[in-house]
């Protein structure tokens, strides 16, 4: 699978380095929706293995990475490709219909 955890700026810089699509998560434990998600996440991950790398962020543990992409709330990911960040999608979201909005 290719999901990763990062907690530093340092560490999402050196995953961001590739000609995969990214797809930035950010979520936190106690977060419903956002364990909801994960398993959308997962999913994804095994299917598109090798085209997309999922990177998730916990918002307690990395609030500066939180602030820097404007996280107001969670579940909310970023669609990253190379280096070009586009709209949040913001909320849970189906596997089919995640699927649809990030192009795969």
């Amino acid at each position: 699978m290719s999901i990763v955890h990062v907690t530093t700026k340092k560490e999402l810089s050196e995953h961001l380095k590739t000609k995969k699509m990214v797809l930035l998560n950010f979520w936190a434990e106690w977060c419903g929706p956002c364990k909801m998600l994960a398993g959308v996440l997962n999913q994804l991950s095994e299917e598109f293995n090798g085209k997309i790398k999922i990177i998730k962020v916990n918002v307690e543990k990395s609030p500066d990475i939180a602030a820097e992409f404007k996280v107001m709330g969670i579940p909310h990911s970023r669609l990253i490709i190379h280096n070009k960040s586009y709209e949040p999608i913001v909320g849970y979201v189906p596997f089919e219909q995640l699927k649809q909005m990030i192009g795969i």
